[in-house]
């Protein structure tokens, strides 16, 4: 994307103006933010491998200037995870440890594929005896496999805290980058860097999913994507960079790789109603550009792609229940609970969840916002993110809209959507996370169009006349920001004590007494013991399988193989999870023996692993005992080999 950077209200310097401009804007309205520079500029800076931002800066800023924002978005990031990174493997995250315990087992597939040559995309370590298909579940491949060496040196606690780390600071350093790149102005490149990086949605989203975090290959597709059909490097040349980016963002997170394409069709679309000829002399080489990506992302990407839709381990669509999550139209208004302003008694009943309060944006903002795009209408990027922001605030509200927990009547258009394919994928709420960048760049034109309406009255000011007005203009400015987006600063995220991990899985002991291709049940099974169970097995750098776990596969027993979280339980599973959860009375009887002989026959189990400080540890190691013989307390974990019973 370029920019023109001629003063508002003014000609460009050599008096012309392009058709598109002459037919688009009125006589004397500001010259508004263009995709198109004009030619000579354009290929002159393509020229240069499109090297320099789009406004003319005769010297070189110095190195500690240049790298400032950079270092500071980094340095803010810290400070947001300074509490995890007080003690990664001693700490993890409050508001989301589940999504945590996941990530980390992943980092160290990743970090195996690598070491022994397994294959990254699926693994029978888990939800025996299945397995996972890793590319269904958000596998972080560009993640976990380049960062191996740190998993292996420091282990997946710490290489979590580090991409937990780079995806606040990488998403505010791309967005700076590319802002900068296009409206060749600093300061507003900075502001909405930083916004796009460290938003409520953002933030939230860091507790627990460094994947939807960490958006800092977005920034470069969406440039990628404005410069198709632009004059100077050539059209294969930006084809292969794009397809590039989307191999690479396929392997961080696909979802936010699909909205970001469908955000861009909608702006584009009354873009091309303002801008008609401008984008019409680009179609040829930006299809040829396209047709490039398609075809190269396509060969990298179709082994990957038919094993997440046809391989083994495959689902369709989401569970109901999730198809339902749209967020609420009075959290656009609200703040989020780790904003300096939030209230969590309020958030909690318009959200679903610390991790998805991807619309919260506060009144102040909304209000400025609603000013900036009345200011400026005339502009047809601010026009076409304005449209952009709206579409995508409406289909956020998902299928069944809400305003403050109360169903809303109105016509919600993502039920019309919800059932096509890929778009059943989508979580609806984090439809509004598209709308993060949308606000980030408008307050960012929006800077930047102030910052030159000031230039252009001090200019105005007689030669050694102290320009008074112009600094309280400035200042003005800058403390509307300050009021804008103060209540949305970030809190640090809170940590609380790592759940403990037994000796009998933090030494070699369990090699001893886990078959080397042996199965382990956790007793008792369930949502939250399964998490545990992620954990032991984690700390063995996955050197045995596990039945359960906590993932997306589908339902064995359904021929539609829509997604479920976990597995299912058989009988026996079943009832050790009742008596965990119940406190339920069961007298092992020979049929229930023979039932539990059928379900670790079935599951491939052949060791039951108790903790020796669950709270209903003498009620489950009776069971266990009377199905499988007298266990062993070793390392601070009951074990119990059921081998002989499923030989029986």
């Amino acid at each position: 994307m370029a920019i023109d950077q001629s003063e508002p209200g003014h000609e460009p310097a050599d008096g012309r103006r392009t058709a598109v401009e002459s037919e688009s804007e009125p006589p004397g309205s500001p010259d508004p933010v263009s995709l198109e520079k004009e030619p000579e500029d354009d290929a002159e800076d393509d020229a240069e491998d499109d090297a320099e931002p789009a406004e003319s800066q005769p010297e070189q800023a110095p190195l500690v200037y240049r790298l400032a924002p950079y270092l500071a978005f980094l340095a803010f990031a810290v400070y947001l995870l300074n509490d995890l990174w007080g003690g990664p493997g001693s700490f993890m995250l409050l508001d989301n440890y589940q999504d945590q315990v996941f990530f980390e087992w992943l980092l160290t597939n990743g970090a195996n594929a690598i070491a022994h040559g397994e294959n990254p995309l699926f693994s029978d370590k888990i939800n025996a005896p299945y397995g996972l298909n890793l590319m269904a579940n958000t596998s972080v491949l560009a993640l976990a496999l380049p960062l191996a060496p740190v998993t292996w040196l420091f282990g997946a606690d710490v290489t979590f805290a580090v991409i937990t780390t780079m995806a606040l600071a990488g998403t505010a350093s791309s967005w700076y980058f590319v802002l900068n790149r296009l409206l060749g102005h600093r300061v507003a490149a900075a502001v909405g860097g930083l916004f796009c990086g460290f938003a409520p949605a953002m933030v939230s989203q860091a507790t627990g999913h460094p994947n939807i975090s960490g958006q800092y290959v977005l920034p470069f597709v969406v440039l990628a994507v404005t410069r198709l059909g632009l004059p100077g490097r050539h059209w294969a040349m930006r084809g292969l960079i794009l397809a590039g980016l989307v191999v690479l963002q396929v392997f961080v997170n696909e979802e936010l790789l699909f909205l970001t394409a469908l955000a861009l069709f909608v702006f584009l679309v009354p873009y091309a109603f303002a801008r008609p000829r401008e984008l019409w002399t680009r179609v040829p080489d930006a299809l040829k550009s396209l047709g490039t990506t398609a075809l190269v992302a396509g060969v990298a990407l179709a082994y990957p792609l038919y094993h997440q839709f046809f391989g083994k381990g495959y689902y369709r669509g989401l569970p109901d229940y999730i198809l339902l999550y749209g967020a609420d139209l009075g959290g656009y208004w609200n703040f989020a609970r780790r904003s300096v302003a939030g209230d969590p008694l309020v958030t909690a009943k318009l959200a679903q969840g610390a991790t998805e309060e991807n619309s919260f944006f506060g009144w102040p903002l909304l209000l400025v916002l609603l000013a900036v795009v009345i200011w400026l209408r005339r502009d047809a990027i601010v026009r076409s993110l304005a449209v952009t922001g709206l579409v995508f605030t409406l289909l956020s509200l998902g299928s069944a809209p809400k305003k403050n927990g109360e169903a809303f009547d109105i016509i919600a258009p993502w039920g019309w959507l919800d059932a096509l394919p890929l778009f059943d994928s989508v979580v609806p709420t984090r439809l509004a996370l598209v709308v993060t960048p949308v606000v980030g760049c408008m307050l960012a034109v929006a800077v930047k169009r102030y910052d030159e309406a000031v230039r252009h009255r001090t200019a105005e000011t007689l030669e050694g006349e102290t320009n008074v007005e112009g600094t309280v203009v400035r200042l003005l400015g800058v403390a509307v920001l300050a009021m804008v987006l103060g209540p949305l600063t970030p809190t640090p995220l809170p940590v609380f004590p790592r759940p403990f991990v037994p000796e009998f899985f933090t030494t070699a002991m369990y090699k001893d007494h886990i078959p080397r291709d042996g199965v382990v049940l956790g007793v008792p099974p369930g949502w939250s013991p399964s998490l545990h169970a992620m954990q032991w097995q984690t700390a063995t750098k996955h050197d045995y399988r596990m039945f359960g776990g906590y993932f997306l596969a589908p339902n064995p027993n359904d021929p539609d193989r829509v997604a479920m979280f976990g597995p299912i339980y058989p009988p026996t599973m079943s009832m050790l999870g009742q008596v965990a959860e119940q406190g339920a009375l069961v007298t092992v009887t020979p049929e229930i023996r023979a039932q539990a002989a059928t379900d670790f026959r079935a599951t491939g189990v052949t060791t039951l692993v108790l903790p020796a400080h669950h709270w209903r540890v003498e009620e489950l190691r009776t069971i266990c005992d009377a199905l499988a013989g007298q266990g062993q307390l070793l390392g601070g974990m009951w074990v119990w080999d059921v081998r002989p019973l499923t030989a029986g």
